[in-house]
């Protein structure tokens, strides 16, 4: 095997296991026991692969590849066996249709922009004119090409279960997609504007693309393979853009189910807490531009998006990506093309030069826009924060009142959202809410479903109630979720449980006070306080690959998140050992009494669960920027249009909330509450919180106290933790009598 085609395996594998990001849900590759589904003949996938050579040792490495995907298949089915409730639903098991047909075409939106759209039809199963219908509208490409696919990178695809390539297909990379159509969904995924191959510009996450999204459920409604009821479906941007399109109120809009997004999106995505996350910010950066530019480069995780137009005529798509890189989209040079036949009016080409007029991610990290009533960049100035955040059409949504089923992620960067959205939709809504000790993408992890003897495979569970919710509200199955109470969420290291509201009915909060001796007591202390040298090297980031809950273009760590050595940078107290199991499940909320040598500087807690031999784990976290200590009205965020919910601290993060001179020799009060979490504390075992004033690498350093962002720029800082009657620093945690 040749240096170059190793290389290039190994940047196949690096797409589909790094760049999590540009798939969406493509981890989802263990799924046993729900049907296969083709999307071509094999002779459709490999036309120029079957004429070349290939050499005896291509030959012995695909055999020897062969024989481990047996393998590999044969412990997936030894590992699959029957599900315990809450996930059983009989009709999971009853797939009408075993196949499939796929269609790319161009839809043709009002202002003249061309949208690329994949139809997916269910084949093979009974008669049917028409069917429901789930769209998904992505910046992350519909279906991706891999040039120069050879034997090498086939082999490589298939060992990770993604099909023969060089086209990639949603129902490939999504494998609850390929379940749905089994089970009689048809499926449409497009390129939003300004990505993909789809023509036009944009600015990340601007209202328009909701109404882009109104406009195609209003063509697919009008299609005759549409039954007349569509629904939704998504992760992350995904999410975002269903709220946006159900704002806009289509008519034939019946349901969504978003997944793990923000409810606003300053202090969720751009700024947690008032402070840039410029690792997350410049990761996802990298990912969006490379492929909205449909650039090719498995080392840095770029591949284009599938062309929807044979321009040659000659029955093969994947001749008709041009050869595009930054250098040649920079200089404006003419497209080359693998068969070296001019097209000089390919839509695919010029699309892609057009979406070199996207705002870029990282131009929204500049410090023009550090406040949440800052406008929007030039060319978008009235279209800031607010504007962009789904929260702020709420009462659009509500109007329709179209049933909505939010996904969320104990671990994820926008749990907080998760939580937001369901509440403030109010108790009557028709409003369901899941979620599991996952990350970002959407998986239960190896090392967590170890830590939790997690039952069962998350993927299908996410699968099953998918199915649920479509066939209720896209069939009509009235059946499919009868009897089941609104909220089902697991509790880490219990299992899962149904509720009937958010936050529980059945919690307490319940104050754990800084003590001496560094210590967490159930009453105020004595007057007494702690100082803190700030280590501005202290970090987040766990294992080998530094990963946390906000690098949310990964997987997320790889390993359990302990915090035993982290810990040593920061300073922490402790509860005595809990006599009994203590749940913690809603929303921690933080008061620190604080006093500083600086005017400025960044606090960031973890909540922590000790067990006798002093390991310490991760339970959840917050952080706030001390010049925005003030509290504000939280329905400010949505200029007052609904009482949001829950009621939780919030800063305005606006430029007149803004303290220059924050903290002082004299204590002031920083309140702020922590990412939700569902935790059980088991006997033996202490409560911890441990602060930080800096995450390094993930978070920008204080600029007051860190002038040129490096930590060798920081000026030595020590904050001082107060405690007593007088000034009562603690954690108020959600406590639930069990």
């Amino acid at each position: 095997m040749q240096p170059a085609e190793v290389s290039g395996i190994i940047g196949l594998i690096q797409v589909f296991l790094r760049n999590r990001l540009t798939f969406s849900y493509f981890l989802r590759l263990d799924f046993s026991g729900f049907p296969r589904v083709t999307r071509f003949a094999e002779a459709d996938h490999l036309p120029d692969v079957q004429q070349m050579y290939i050499s005896p040792l291509r030959i012995t490495t695909a055999l020897a590849t062969v024989f481990l995907v047996l393998l590999r298949t044969a412990a997936w089915s030894q590992s699959t066996g029957p599900v315990a409730d809450p996930f059983a639903y009989p009709e999971a098991d009853a797939a009408a249709y075993d196949d499939f047909s796929f269609q790319s075409t161009y839809v043709e939106l009002s202002d003249g922009t061309r949208i690329a759209a994949d139809v997916y039809l269910p084949v093979g199963g009974p008669p049917a004119a028409s069917f429901p219908v789930i769209f998904q509208f992505t910046p992350y490409n519909r279906a991706i090409l891999i040039p120069n696919f050879g034997p090498v990178k086939y082999v490589g695809a298939k060992v990770l279960g993604l099909g023969s390539g060089p086209v990639f297909d949603m129902s490939e990379i999504e494998k609850n997609m390929a379940f749905l159509l089994t089970h009689g969904y048809a499926m449409v995924v497009a390129d939003m504007r300004g990505t993909g191959a789809s023509f036009g510009s944009q600015l990340p996450l601007m209202p328009q693309l909701g109404r882009d999204g109104k406009e195609m459920i209003d063509w697919i409604a009008a299609q005759p393979w549409c039954d007349g009821n569509v629904g939704m479906m998504g992760m992350s941007y995904l999410g975002w853009i269903q709220y946006m399109t159900a704002a806009n109120q289509p008519e034939a809009l019946k349901c969504i189910m978003p997944e793990v997004i923000g409810f606003e999106m300053y202090s969720a995505a751009n700024r947690p807490g008032g402070i840039l996350a410029k690792r997350w910010i410049s990761s996802f950066d990298k990912v969006l531009m490379r492929l909205n530019r449909n650039w090719y480069d498995l080392g840095m995780g770029a591949v284009p998006a599938l062309p929807v137009i044979d321009m040659d005529g000659d029955g093969k798509i994947t001749d008709e990506w041009p050869r595009m890189d930054s250098t040649s989209q920079e200089a404006g040079e003419m497209p080359r093309y693998k068969d070296r036949q001019p097209r000089p009016e390919n839509p695919y080409f010029a699309a892609t030069l057009e979406h070199l007029d996207n705002v870029l991610v990282r131009e929204m990290a500049a410090d023009t826009f550090r406040f949440y009533d800052a406008p929007g960049p030039s060319g978008y100035e009235t279209i800031g924060f607010q504007q962009v955040s789904p929260s702020l059409y709420l009462p659009e949504i509500i109007e329709t009142g179209i049933p909505i089923y939010q996904v969320g992620g104990w671990f994820d960067g926008f749990c907080k959202g998760t939580f937001r959205y369901y509440a403030s939709l109010g108790e009557e809504y028709p409003a369901r809410l899941f979620v599991a000790p996952r990350f970002h993408f959407g998986d239960v992890s190896g090392p967590y479903t170890r830590e939790f003897d997690y039952e069962g495979k998350y993927v299908k569970q996410l699968g099953w109630e998918q199915l649920r919710f479509f066939d209720k509200y896209l069939k009509g199955k009235e059946h499919a979720l009868d009897n089941r109470p609104p909220v089902l969420i697991y509790v880490m290291n219990d299992g899962w449980r149904f509720e009937q509201e958010w936050p529980l009915a059945s919690q307490q909060m319940t104050p754990f006070y800084l003590q001496a001796a560094q210590g967490l007591g159930p009453l105020p202390a004595t007057a007494g306080s702690d100082d803190y040298l700030v280590d501005f090297n202290a970090s987040s980031n766990y294992g080998r690959h530094r990963r946390n809950r906000w690098l949310m273009t990964s997987t997320g760590p790889g390993v359990v998140m302990r915090r035993t050595k982290l810990d040593e940078q920061c300073l922490s107290f402790d509860s005595e050992p809990l006599e009994s199991g203590t749940e913690v499940t809603g929303h921690p909320i933080v008061h620190l009494w604080v006093s500083a040598n600086q005017s400025n500087g960044d606090f960031f807690v973890y909540l922590e669960d000790v067990a006798p031999n002093g390991t310490a784990t991760y339970v959840t976290e917050g952080q706030l920027r001390a010049g925005f200590r003030r509290l504000t009205e939280d329905d400010d965020m949505v200029n007052g249009r609904y009482d949001v919910l829950p009621e939780l601290p919030w800063h305005g993060y606006k430029e007149q909330d803004w303290l220059e001179d924050a903290l002082g020799e004299s204590p002031v009060e920083i309140t702020f509450d922590l990412m939700p979490t569902s935790w059980l504390f088991r006997p033996g075992h202490k409560i911890r919180i441990s602060i930080a004033g800096a995450d390094k690498g993930n978070f920008q350093l204080p600029p007051s106290i860190c002038p040129e962002g490096t930590v060798g720029s920081c000026v030595e800082t020590i904050y001082t933790f107060h405690r007593g009657e007088v000034f009562p620093s603690r954690i108020e945690l959600p406590i639930i009598q069990r």
